[in-house]
């Protein structure tokens, strides 16, 4: 399993002989006995964390905010952060701006600025935690390898090792519950560590995904969130979230997540319109119709094609045909606000019902309404000429007659002229040619 720590992946194995001999090491480190026969000569046994750091760290609230943004990968606050630290860094800052030279791909240069750091400071274990991480964010796993081991035997026991060998952890196969271990012995020795956010959001990711391969719903739900706690705004763990609320059956938390993506530009529009459909077919086994309607309709609207919605098009055009009925019966008793309300209803749930359109641009009209009466009635008469239907009604009389009530009085004998050139002996030439003489 591969976790990805910003912007570079891990690979998902820590290969090296002399990167299994150190994870044999700081296994002993955790469990507070010694290594025998280790592999690699003069490497230290390892029993405990010194409880006093032998280098001092700014705990300003800039170089505090620096180190989150860095650590969560906030591009855009970095460099400003930055700047208002650096007056108090000391010797941390060329390691901090080896990981912001990382997080912009610029590998060439971190090197120079790790190496800076080691000959200022060759004691501070910092140094080879920082080179490690960075290595192995980018793939370079013997060469992090190495640099813990040489931290090690330079320094001693740091928690910043135990940090770095988490990540070395969760970029293995089932590693994530031996990472999650490993940041919060580190955390123990030292709660204030940074550059363990983004870590423990991973690990719980990571967790969260085996418990739902594994069948557990509610446990990846817990783990998804966790992970949320420590990384909030991360997208993979925002969009598994959802995953994992819809495995517990709270579809209308799991739309929301992935509305909330789509609406912050994060492009999810496959998986929303997916979640939709999903949602749906839930709330029509529960029962609750109209919900489930509803969210056939974001489905379409997001972008499933009919053959992807399925049974959702009968669905749709049963409720649209329905509401169409309810605004019939309600126009008929001449309550015209709860016939617009039915018939505006089936236009969402099918836009292409003729009829529907023609009654609500009735409606309008009578509602002194008179432009949008018109663009209902255009409707119905382009589509008629467009797909050769006859209209049992003069719709383009309807229409120049809304037109000219709007003040759009050339529209309106266009109207009329349009009908008398296309169909000169037609059923409503007389009446067209007497509203036309009408008219100034």
């Amino acid at each position: 399993m591969m976790i990805r720590l910003r912007p570079s992946p891990l690979s998902p194995r820590f290969g090296s002989r002399a990167a299994f001999a150190l994870l044999a090491l700081l296994g002993a480190a955790c469990g507070g006995g010694e290594v025998e026969g280790s592999e690699e000569a003069g490497a230290p046994s390892l029993r405990s964390v010194p409880a006093e750091r032998s280098f001092v760290r700014d705990e300003s609230e800039a170089a505090r905010a620096l180190r989150r943004a860095l650590d969560l990968g906030l591009h855009e606050e970095i460099e400003e952060r930055l700047e208002v630290a650096r007056p108090t860094l000391g010797a941390e800052l060329p390691l901090l701006e080896a990981r912001w030279l990382a997080l912009r791909g610029k590998d060439l240069n971190v090197t120079a600025v790790i190496e800076e750091a080691r000959a200022a400071t060759p004691d501070d274990p910092r140094v080879y935690a920082t080179a490690a991480e960075l290595h192995a964010a980018a793939g370079r796993l013997e060469t992090a390898g190495e640099e813990l081991r040489r931290g090690l035997e330079a320094c001693g026991n740091a928690p910043e090792f135990l940090r770095s060998q988490a990540f070395v952890e969760l970029s293995r196969q089932g590693g994530a519950a031996r990472g999650l271990e490993l940041l919060e012995r580190a955390l123990s020795y030292d709660p204030e560590l940074p550059f363990t956010a983004r870590a423990q959001g991973q690990a719980h990711l990571l967790l969260a995904k085996e418990a739902m391969a594994a069948r557990r719903p509610m446990a990846a739900l817990v783990e998804a969130r966790k992970s949320l706690e420590h990384d909030p705004l991360d997208l993979d763990a925002r969009l598994f979230l959802a995953d994992a609320l819809a495995a517990n059956s709270d579809f209308p938390s799991a739309v929301r997540i992935l509305e909330e993506l789509e609406a912050e530009g994060h492009s999810r529009g496959g998986e929303l319109a997916l979640m939709y459909k999903r949602a749906a077919l839930a709330e029509l086994v529960l029962g609750h119709r109209e919900r489930g309607v509803e969210y056939f309709r974001l489905a379409r609207e997001a972008g499933l094609t009919e053959e992807e919605l399925g049974t959702g098009v009968d669905v749709l055009r049963g409720a649209a045909e329905e509401a169409m009925r309810e605004g019939m019966t309600a126009y008929e008793q001449g309550e015209l606000e709860t016939a617009r309300m039915r018939f505006e209803h089936a236009l969402r749930l099918d836009k292409d019902l003729l009829v529907v359109h023609g009654q609500l641009a009735a409606v309008l009209f009578q509602q002194e309404e008179y432009l949008p009466a018109a663009t209902h009635w255009r409707q119905v008469l382009d589509t008629a000429i467009e797909e050769e239907l006859e209209l049992p009604e003069p719709v383009h009389i309807f229409l120049a007659k809304a037109l000219y009530a709007a003040d759009e009085k050339r529209a309106a004998k266009a109207a009329l002229e349009a009908y008398l050139e296309r169909e000169p002996e037609g059923e409503w030439r007389e009446p067209t040619e007497a509203l036309l003489a009408e008219l100034p």
